[in-house]
Parts: structure tokens; C-alpha cells; sequence
């Protein structure tokens, strides 16, 4: 495999955060053992992008709160007209785009930031994608290279001093072995926290990928192709059996689900303080169409939430880290803002009744 071909595997996010940004954090010479080097480089896209990003996240909630004041507003008055136009519908649609014009409320605007957040976490998403991959495929290749070298040179300085040919073979595959072993525990194994390879997903998943999950395709996949399985069995077979196993010679888990449980956690905590203002209703709604509406908005503030837990559950590691602290930066920056407006709305509540009292 070459390295020509595996650069087109990296999207332009991939290239951002593999070869720009952990390329520069490796130059930074031996980093913790505890984090590693593309943990401290998810850390650091994750704030850089907050902060490109954070005028997006105060436009979403400047609008939402001035979506919600436009729908107190209005509510009087929406009440008025549907109880004046009785069961004439085009005339209670009239009136009520009359009253949204009035008060310049859209429907369509309410709704777009939350578009925007969507398309940006997919494209982060199929970033982090890419760049796992060729990160599996660097290697591998890298790891071909020692143990074939490894190889070569012991069969050959064994055949040099007299042993037979079996001799030689079963001398060089066991210096090709521990070889690839030294090399993957000394320079590749990329650890974060409890989980052994942040390239791999938080979960019951072994740190070194079988050849089905390195090739295979579906979710948790890794989808690599042009892999000769024979080549893979022969390189990552010894690191498989050093690192997939534990001391008790059971299956060694990558991680204990820590992450994914704490992304899930700050998801919905984020979701709820994310409410969005609730929805005028249609001309022709019934009440229990009304509740319906109410219901679904419900749930799709929920599938958010467990949309991530699903993602952070079979991805890797890297990037249920990326949704973690995205999500927790997200949760206190609004409830930093919810306090803040809180303060501003009782002091607006204040002065109007002072004036009120004055009159």
C-alpha cells in the first residue's frame, strides 16, 4: 500500500486535524503516556473550532431567545384571530401571516441554526472518519516494512551462520515478531486515559482491529480496502495476541464505555437547555393535533441526544472525545447564557413595573 494512495483517503477535515494539526503536536518531541499526542490534538481542534465556531453558537441563542419573546407577543393575538375566524381556515391563515409580518417572526429562521449545527457535526464527523483510517493504514504499512525487514535480515545472518532452512524461518519470524511488537509499543500505541487505542472505539472492541473490523464495512467499521488478509494476520497477528489479550488470557476490552456514557450524559443536559421556543400552530390545527406537534418536538429534542450516544458508542475514541468536549463547552456556555438572560429579563421585568407603579 502507498503512501500516494492512502493520502487521498483524507478529506480535507482529515487533513486539517491529521496531517496539520497531530503532525505539528508530534514535533512537540515525547508527550503523556496518559493523553498522547492525537488526544492532545482532538483537545486543541476542539477549542479552535469553539472558537470559530462560538458566533454561531450565539446567533442560535440570541434568535431562539428572540423567537420566544416574539411568541409571547404574539400568543394574545393568535388567540384573538382564531376565536374571530372561527372555523374559516384560509381566513385564519391570512391573519395569521398578518400577525407573523407584524412581528417579524420566521419559522424557517427559527430552524436554521440547528440545520447548521447538523451539517457541521457531520462534517466533523466524516473528518475524524478519515482521518482514523489513514491513520490504521500508516500503520500498517509502517509496521509491513519492520516486519519484512526484520525478517530478511535474520533469515539471512542465520543462513549466513550455518543454520538450516527451518531454522532460519522459525528464528526470523520470531525476531519479526517481537520486533513489530517493540515498534508498535514504543512509537504507535496512541493510549487515552483507560482506553488503549484512541483510534478505536470506547467499548468492548479489542485495541488492535481483527482484519473483518480493519476491512470490514458498517457501522464501527473501518471500511480499508486493498488489504491482503494473509499480510495482515502475518504483521498484526503478534501485536493482536501481545495487546488483545489481558494477564488472565481473556479478551482485553479497548475501553470501559467511560466516554460514551459521559458524551450521552452532557448530551442531554446540553439538549435541555437548548429548548427551542415552542411553535406557533398551524391554521386548521385541532388540540389534539396541537399536543402532537408538542410531542414530536419532544422526541426530536431527544434523538439528538441518543444520536450521539450511538456515535460515540461504535466510533472511535478520538472522536467520541471531540463530541464530549464540544458538548460540555456547549452546555456551560448556555447555561452561562441562561443565567445571563435570566438577570437581563428580571431586570426588564423590574423596570417595567416601576414604570407601571409611577403611572
Amino acid at each position: 500500500m502507498d503512501f500516494m494512495m492512502l493520502a487521498t483517503e483524507l478529506n480535507a477535515i482529515g487533513k486539517l486535524i491529521y496531517n496539520s494539526l497531530y503532525g505539528w503536536v508530534q514535533t512537540w518531541g515525547s508527550g503523556s503516556d496518559l493523553i498522547g499526542a492525537f488526544g492532545v490534538t482532538v483537545i486543541m481542534f476542539t477549542l479552535f473550532l469553539k472558537i470559530i465556531t462560538s458566533p454561531l453558537d450565539i446567533w442560535q441563542k440570541v434568535l431562539m431567545r428572540k423567537n420566544s419573546k416574539k411568541m409571547e407577543l404574539m400568543k394574545p393575538d393568535l388567540d384573538r384571530i382564531k376565536k374571530q375566524c372561527g372555523d374559516n381556515q384560509q381566513l385564519l391563515m391570512q391573519k395569521q401571516r398578518e400577525v407573523y409580518k407584524k412581528y417579524k417572526y420566521s419559522m424557517v429562521g427559527s430552524c436554521l441554526p440547528m440545520l447548521v449545527t447538523m451539517v457541521l457535526f457531520f462534517v466533523i464527523f466524516s473528518g475524524f472518519n478519515s482521518a482514523v483510517r489513514y491513520h490504521n493504514s500508516v500503520v500498517f504499512d509502517e509496521l509491513t516494512v519492520v516486519y519484512d525487514t526484520t525478517y530478511d535480515q535474520t533469515y539471512n545472518a542465520q543462513k549466513a551462520a550455518g543454520k538450516t532452512e527451518a531454522e532460519a524461518i522459525e528464528l526470523a519470524t520470531a525476531a519479526a515478531d517481537a520486533k513489530v511488537v517493540e515498534v508498535y509499543r514504543n512509537e504507535k500505541q496512541e493510549k487515552f486515559l483507560l482506553t488503549q487505542n484512541i483510534f478505536v472505539a470506547d467499548n468492548w472492541k479489542s485495541p488492535i482491529p481483527s482484519i473483518a473490523d480493519y476491512t470490514g464495512t458498517g457501522m464501527g467499521k473501518m471500511n480499508i480496502t486493498n488489504v491482503d488478509a494473509s499480510t495482515y494476520e502475518r504483521v498484526m497477528g503478534p501485536i493482536m495476541d501481545e495487546f488483545n489479550v489481558n494477564d488472565k488470557g481473556k479478551k482485553q476490552w479497548n475501553g470501559y464505555l467511560i466516554l460514551p456514557i459521559l458524551c450521552l450524559v452532557v448530551s442531554f443536559l446540553s439538549a435541555k437547555l437548548i429548548k427551542p421556543p415552542e411553535q406557533p400552530p398551524m391554521a386548521g390545527q385541532t388540540e389534539e393535533q396541537i399536543k402532537a406537534q408538542k410531542s414530536q418536538q419532544k422526541f426530536m429534542g431527544l434523538l439528538m441526544p441518543v444520536i450521539m450516544g450511538v456515535f460515540a458508542l461504535f466510533y472511535s475514541t478520538a472522536f467520541t472525545l471531540y463530541m464530549f468536549l464540544s458538548n460540555l463547552i456547549t452546555t456551560l456556555f448556555n447555561l452561562t447564557f441562561n443565567l445571563v438572560t435570566k438577570q437581563i429579563d428580571k431586570k426588564e421585568r423590574d423596570q417595567r413595573l416601576a414604570t407601571t407603579i409611577k403611572k
